[in-house]
């Protein structure tokens, strides 16, 4: 007799309820959003007060993006070796103590460009280390056949956050002219971050769900929810060049060209579109918590078509830039909305696909590379976006922008097709065929 699928919501609900650790990491990811809502909207004023150039800001967000790569590069196979919730917790320590001192800096008016850049580079190399091992503590303290679900779900709850937060602090902003509403939006996230430890200090206390060693079983014992498991694949780099054109192309400059909007409009009716944004999170959640994809020609085939809808979102805001007020609105409205639907449909499938295949003792250094692929990949986005509004002004970037995902999807096509053709060969051959684990049987 077939039942019917939960809802990713209720299947966290009803293992939450036996099982503390998706409760615990919903609760610090929803804390630490509600506070960096406030950061991501006063830090963009902070910057084009003092300068009033949008390169600044894409000097900014690339600063702080930058220690990624050099992560990569230097430190990939360190994640492997440590504990990451333990070292997520002494990270969240630090970012505690960077955003306190900017909180002071900005209260006493002694702020200043260069302050603001060394704290974006030492902020970036804690976030360098803190958002890879992040992602590895969803691989290793989540069951498999939750992965999808909690990266629904956690998505949603942080739209909600960030849908509400910077409503309230872009209300509080424009209407204070002076520097006490934006160093109040930085204590506030520099206290959600310290609120997040102890969850942090009882998810290790707990330990991992997935075993790193494997002669050792893991943590915790499978569910009759959980799928099957597969033997550890190799990811892969392919995989990671589309994360990458993602960020660069697609996604990655909605974080320079949302807040430029905002501060040349200067119209509190925009902030709805952090309301729009939150709608298009909703559906793109429901709908990519269904199924996972198990073969990375499906992954890679949804993340191009949500390059398509990218380059049709950018096309409209382009188009609707100098438009009358109204029009311009709705145009803003549903063309973020688009965008924030495409991301995050396209960012839940492909992590909880990478989170799902990759090797548990190798998901530090895979967590490493797809850091580097998005955040790492920020710095790139993040000036060529800044220096194409002040160039081109913003609705020459918005066109810019669709031209370039376009072509971007064109030129993955016929390494799809590859793919594809590869798919049967690979089904058929029995050699591939990926062994159950404690000898072909599923333990419940």
């Amino acid at each position: 007799m077939r039942t019917r699928r939960k809802r990713p919501a209720a299947r966290l609900w009803q293992i939450g309820r036996r099982d503390p650790r998706p409760r615990w990491l919903l609760l610090d990811n929803l804390i630490t959003t509600f506070g960096a809502a406030f950061t991501l909207i006063a830090l963009p004023f902070l910057v084009m007060r003092l300068s009033g150039r949008a390169l600044d800001l894409g000097a900014t967000a690339a600063i702080e993006a930058l220690p990624s790569l050099l992560l990569l590069f230097c430190f990939r196979g360190a994640l492997d070796r440590i504990d990451p919730a333990r070292l997520l917790w002494w990270c969240r320590a630090a970012y505690v103590l960077i955003n306190a001192t900017l909180a002071v800096a900005t209260w006493t008016q002694t702020i200043t460009l260069p302050l603001i850049y060394a704290l974006a580079l030492i902020g970036g190399l804690v976030w360098a280390v803190a958002y890879p091992a992040g992602r590895a503590c969803f691989g290793l303290y989540l069951r498999r056949g939750l992965l999808a679900p909690a990266n629904a779900v956690f998505a949603v709850a942080s739209s909600v956050a960030m849908m509400a937060m910077p409503m309230l602090a872009g209300g509080l902003i424009l209407a204070s002219s002076g520097p006490h509403a934006l160093a109040a939006a930085f204590a506030l996230d520099a206290l959600c971050v310290a609120a997040s430890l102890p969850l942090l200090a009882a998810l290790r206390r707990r330990g991992p769900a997935r075993g790193r060693d494997p002669a050792t079983p893991a943590a915790t014992p499978m569910s009759a929810a959980d799928p099957p498991p597969r033997a550890a694949r190799d990811i892969p780099r392919s995989y990671y060049l589309y994360l990458l054109a993602s960020t660069v192309l697609a996604f990655g400059p909605v974080q320079i060209l949302l807040p430029v909007l905002l501060v040349q409009r200067r119209d509190p009716a925009y902030l709805a579109i952090y309301a729009a944004q939150f709608a298009g999170i909703a559906l793109a959640a429901s709908a990519a918590a269904r199924r996972v994809p198990a073969e990375i020609a499906d992954t890679l085939r949804g993340v191009v078509l949500c390059w398509i809808g990218a380059a049709c979102a950018y096309a409209l805001l382009g188009a609707a830039a100098d438009a009358p007020k109204g029009v311009a609105l709705v145009a803003a409205l549903l063309g973020f909305g688009a965008l924030a639907a495409a991301s995050n449909h396209y960012g839940i499938r492909s992590l909880s696909w990478l989170q799902r295949s990759a090797d548990p003792r190798r998901m530090g250094r895979e967590m490493t590379w797809f850091s580097a692929a998005t955040m790492g990949a920020m710095p790139l986005s993040s000036l060529a976006v800044g220096l194409a509004v002040d160039r081109l002004r913003w609705s020459g970037a918005a066109h810019a922008l669709a031209a370039a995902t376009a072509l971007a999807a064109l030129a993955a096509a016929p390494h799809l097709l590859r793919l594809r053709r590869r798919a049967p060969q690979r089904a058929q051959d029995p050699a591939t065929a990926p062994p159950l684990a404690s000898g072909g049987t599923a333990n419940h």
